[in-house]
């Protein structure tokens, strides 16, 4: 009888192997691993291997480079065996010296009818191309279902005070602040940053005819993409244009300064969709089909207001202005919820309380904010006092500082995670970048 060894890490398929009619036919040996597949070798000088790529101790090829490198088993036939139907694997272990590769799974049928083509002489490797014995499925591609692909959040600027660009800024991107909220052809932006800009050329593809854009407050770096927003200048769109109640101008007259010819050749009454102003102030809600978006105060120079987004079953907080603990450069942990230095911040901690998600900024890092009190952003670690204790459970940091390169941006996350650790905070924290999108 001509003695086979099989070498695989599966006791199954070596139970199975041996259970059937045609094993009957020959004197088999086992081995689970690769001292015990040497040690057999040896001992029982077998006429046929079966050993498998990734044998348990030494991966199949060494073992064949091992038999081909010896005179004692010039005779024995190998059969390289592995469900990694790779190239590589295959002209590797053909290059070696095997006499076939066997492709996982096989019936234990069609490994017995390989034996007898080895000892009868007519053995040859197929081509790699035809999938040799493969039972892998071939005629069938799962293509999942996408339930909600038009309900989301993206990120078209996460950028703050100006927009940058360059090689060093390629990972995060460098537009300013803007953020798309869509719900089937319910459509809602926040600011309108340089980030409007691609935002609106996407747009142009769509049916969408009626968009409500939300100012969180009128610095530049939140309205200087508004002339270069593609649809304003569509006659079938309309724009409702919602914005703080301001301290010296109307929004109205805003825009109509910014858009002087001085500063830009087309003016506000030369736009071609309608443009349609509505004041915001604290407290007050936007529904726009199945989107809510309620407005609070923030701590931020001039009338500023961030937000709850209220769409699908999600609830998302957004401020990407809003200075915590003004002043504040000690140890987040020396905060508790009873502190009076966290008193100015109740309401808004209470506001962001049920959300799910808290897109919320931190501008500076602990030693940065020394020397940016009153600017109107945060620290990394006063921004964490504020996640800490509205229990929200993913914090998404957004509002970049203009000055932090990708490389700056990734020491920054892991500040962050240290914080985090630190003071004992259960929050995943994520850095935001131009093109990200949330599923609601």
């Amino acid at each position: 009888m001509k003695r086979l060894l099989l070498a695989d890490g599966s006791h199954e398929l070596l139970l199975a192997l041996q259970k059937t009619e045609e094993a009957k036919k020959y004197d088999i040996s086992t081995a689970t691993n690769a001292a015990e597949c040497l040690d057999k070798l040896t001992k029982d000088q077998p006429d046929l291997l079966l050993v498998d790529l990734f044998l348990p101790g030494m991966h199949g090829i060494e073992i064949l480079k091992k038999i081909r490198s010896s005179t004692r088993f010039d005779q024995m036939g190998v059969i390289l065996s592995s469900s990694e139907a790779m190239s590589q694997n295959y002209y590797a272990a053909l290059k070696a010296g095997a006499n076939y590769f066997l492709t996982k799974p096989f019936p234990p049928s069609f490994f017995f009818s390989t034996v007898e083509k080895f000892f009868a002489g007519t053995l040859h490797p197929e081509s790699f191309a035809s999938g040799g014995s493969s039972l892998i499925e071939g005629e069938h591609c799962y293509l999942p279902k996408r339930y909600h692909p038009n309900e989301y959040i993206k990120f078209w600027g996460t950028r703050g005070s100006n927009p940058v660009s360059g090689p060093e800024y390629v990972r995060y991107g460098g537009n300013t602040a803007c953020l798309e909220i869509r719900h089937g052809k319910d459509l809602v932006i926040i600011d309108a940053g340089t980030g409007i800009h691609p935002l609106g050329n996407s747009l142009l593809e769509s049916d969408i005819n009626t968009i409500h854009l939300v100012i969180s407050h009128t610095h530049w770096d939140h309205l200087t993409g508004f002339p270069f927003f593609n649809p304003i200048y569509h006659r079938d769109k309309t724009i409702y244009i919602y914005a703080p109640v301001g301290y010296e101008r109307t929004t109205h007259e805003l825009f109509t300064d910014m858009l002087a010819y001085a500063f830009f050749p087309v003016r506000l009454d030369d736009i071609q969709a309608k443009i349609i102003f509505c004041d915001l102030r604290d407290s007050e809600t936007i529904t726009v089909g199945n989107i809510a978006i309620s407005a609070h105060y923030a701590h931020h120079p001039g009338s500023t207001l961030c937000f709850k987004i209220h769409a699908g079953d999600k609830k998302v907080g957004y401020a990407t202005d809003n200075e915590v603990l003004m002043g504040y450069h000690g140890a987040p942990n020396a905060i508790t919820k009873d502190d009076p230095r966290l008193e100015p911040h109740q309401p808004l901690i209470a506001f962001f309380q049920d959300c799910d998600i808290l897109i919320h900024e931190a501008q500076y890092t602990p030693i940065e904010y020394q020397t940016k009190v009153g600017w109107g952003h945060s620290s990394i670690s006063n921004a964490a006092v504020l996640v800490k204790h509205t229990g929200v459970k993913d914090w998404i940091v957004t509002h970049h500082d203009p000055t932090h390169t990708d490389v700056d941006l990734y020491n920054k996350i892991h500040l962050h995670y240290d914080i985090m650790q630190e003071c004992g905070i259960q929050c995943q924290v994520r850095m935001a970048f131009d093109g990200m999108t949330l599923s609601l």
